[in-house]
């Protein structure tokens, strides 16, 4: 028999490798892994260091940001660029670069530049409504008065930071001045226009005149039938918008609504670029003079709000919405475009106070879905798409609870009123 233990000649012996018997590590590399070991803590130390110095020469820049943006007797918590971004910046850009057509640059405005950050503060107070040409182009004026939505120190911060970023301009102006802006502007409409503005401000850029009344304005009893009977064809208003404009659930509310939005949602109509098909047949119907007219009576009819909360939304996130927006989904507060308090900026922002909130909602998941898109740059159909059901509901159901326009708006459509008209649909609440 074979010995099955006894190693075969032929075969190495692999009873023994060579990397299993103890050897010592080269000295060298033991020398190089302290070498690099030290390196490391080195490099660590600069680095903390060299990060720290950046945190700290960051927070300088910061503060020297916001001392550059206060004006003279502004506490320095009052950073121009943060007003601005909050409430200016979703029209007029980041950079001020504004939009082609639609809303005037502030970089490098010929307006800015003769008129300072005194005027921009005197614009802020009161807001605009009307043609104003600047760099040459003429814009259709609308914006809303922020007396009520920012503090003297705010819109001094705000008007001193676009005149030194976007002009070069050195000086600003002061909660002070901004203040004494404020007590002359108490109560006053706002600027017709970049003709009033030159008119009150020496060495603006020409401006165009005030546009003439139209002649061929429809008589208000024509109108008034209208509204409450129809014509021909064409149902009356108040079969679904009420005898008030106060509208009913789906239906919006009118009264109130600033006259050159009302005109242009019925063009809209006209056209098929708002899609409906009651308000399609209506809107074909009516002559220009006609959506003129009834554009203008709504616009000053005033109502008890009919809207109250009815969807079981959130009001306090609504109220967020509203007032702050939310950027953690990429949607501006609603007050920026659409005015402080939601009183609306013609031709394209509509009043949402008071407005019905099925009816907000409702648009809401129409811009959402893509079934509606007549908005301006396209922006509400981003929102309508960023806000889920519950913020759709929330922000419906807070507009509701918000007292209606209290004022009669200055009427944006170039309109002839007759003398028939009730005295208290022109005169100032105010």
């Amino acid at each position: 028999m074979t010995d099955k233990n006894k190693q075969d000649p032929r075969l190495p012996d692999e009873t023994f490798e060579p990397y299993e018997a103890n050897r010592r590590i080269p000295l060298p590399v033991y020398w190089i892994a302290i070498a690099l070991a030290i390196w490391g803590v080195v490099m660590l130390v600069q680095t903390s260091h060299s990060t720290l110095l950046a945190d700290k020469e960051r927070a300088a820049l910061d503060k020297q940001d916001v001392a550059a943006n206060a004006p003279v007797g502004a506490e320095p918590a009052a950073s121009g660029k943060t007003v601005f971004n909050a409430n200016c910046a979703t029209c007029h850009g980041e950079f001020g670069t504004g939009s082609v057509g639609a809303v005037p640059p502030l970089a490098n405005s010929d307006i800015v530049k003769a008129g300072g950050a005194k005027l921009i503060a005197q614009i802020a107070m009161r807001g605009i409504d009307g043609p104003i040409t600047v760099n040459g182009t003429t814009y259709d004026g609308h914006m809303p008065n922020f007396a009520s939505a920012l503090d003297d120190k705010e819109i001094a911060a705000a008007a001193s930071y676009v005149a030194r970023t976007f002009t070069g301009a050195k000086d600003g102006v002061s909660a002070e001045a901004v203040a004494e802006i404020r007590k002359a502007s108490a109560g006053q409409d706002p600027w017709a226009g970049g003709a009033e503005l030159a008119a009150a401000t020496p060495g603006l850029p020409a401006q165009p005149s005030a546009p003439q009344a139209a002649a061929d304005m429809v008589q208000n009893a024509d109108v008034a039938t209208l509204v409450s009977q129809g014509a021909g064809s064409v149902w009356s208003c108040a079969s679904c918008h009420g005898d008030q404009g106060e509208g009913t659930q789906t239906v919006p509310r009118l009264a109130g609504l600033p006259a050159a939005y009302i005109a242009k949602q019925l063009h809209d109509f006209q056209q098929g670029t708002r899609e409906n098909d009651s308000m399609a047949y209506v809107a074909k119907a009516l002559t220009d003079a006609q959506i003129t007219a009834l554009a203008d009576h709504y616009a000053v009819m005033r109502a008890p709000s009919g809207a109250r909360p009815s969807l079981d939304g959130d009001l306090a996130r609504g109220e967020q919405i509203a007032r702050e927006g939310d950027w953690s989904i990429g949607v501006p507060a609603c007050f920026t475009c659409h005015g402080p308090s939601g009183f609306g900026v013609a031709p394209d922002f509509p009043a949402l106070a008071a407005q019905q909130p099925a009816y907000v909602a409702h648009q809401l998941a129409m811009w959402a879905g893509g079934s509606r898109h007549n908005s301006p740059l396209g922006l509400m159909a981003g929102i309508g798409k960023a806000l889920n059901d519950a913020d759709r509901r929330a922000v419906a159901d807070y507009l509701a609870s918000l007292p209606p326009v209290p004022a009669t708006p200055k009427v944006e459509l170039t309109a002839m009123r007759s003398d028939a008209q009730p005295a208290k649909e022109t005169t100032n609440d105010q």
